[in-house]
């Protein structure tokens, strides 16, 4: 069974440095299930179609939006709850839990996608639950793969936009403290794809200054 998951381990690993993977932030709340003992958070990351802004890059802003239609062939079947995105804190959700307790589940509707985690009673759950609740921790991110080919770039005046038409896989659901301002950490893929393009378009510039010289020269 240990060779099994660590093939499965490797074969996600592979898939996340095929397509890359990317994290977007979003708002979580913890609902009040009165005297239940459930601890449950909520949130929406995804509102399908609405321009989401992740950073400033040089003079314009980034943004990202997730169109219609983009998880319709989606994996997010093995979705674990995590804290930042380790397993430090061991794993007090996931997709496959086969009680409600201990559920994290996925719900894609016509113009968003919700998340609902109930999270086991561990002490990293009720640790998670409270910090959810008491402020300490108000966003989560979430980890997904995109189909790069099928990927639309806009550049205008003030702003870039990646359009991600299909979504490969949900990789996790994860509590973050980052600090003021977690964008560094989250979007660094994303920030790293502007800088492959910026180098990309340099190298373009440079090779077509050097055929017009070449051409000026003969």
């Amino acid at each position: 069974m240990p060779e099994i998951k660590n093939q499965m381990n490797n074969n996600l690993a592979q898939l996340r440095t095929l397509h890359h993977d990317y994290r977007r932030l979003m708002e979580v709340r913890a609902e009040d299930v009165g005297e239940s003992g459930d601890l449950i958070l909520c949130g929406t990351p995804v509102i399908f179609d609405q321009p989401y802004k992740l950073f400033r890059y040089g003079n314009k802003d980034v943004y990202e939006v997730i169109e219609h239609g983009a998880f319709d062939e989606a994996d997010y079947a093995d979705v674990p709850v995590k804290y930042n995105h380790g397993d430090s804190r061991g794993t007090p959700a996931r997709t496959t839990s086969k009680t409600e307790r201990g559920r994290l589940t996925i719900t894609v509707h016509p113009d968003r996608v919700d998340v609902k985690m109930n999270l086991l009673p561990t002490s990293g759950g009720k640790d998670l639950y409270l910090e959810v609740s008491n402020g300490t921790v108000s966003q989560m991110s979430w980890a997904f793969t995109e189909e790069r080919n099928s990927e639309r770039i806009v550049e205008e005046s003030d702003r870039i936009t990646f359009y991600v038409r299909k979504v490969l896989r949900v990789f996790d659901v994860s509590a973050v403290d980052f600090g003021a301002n977690p964008t560094t950490s989250i979007y660094a893929r994303r920030r790293g794809d502007l800088d492959e393009r910026a180098a990309e378009l340099d190298e373009r510039s440079r090779q077509a200054l050097l055929h017009k010289i070449n051409i000026l020269t003969k």
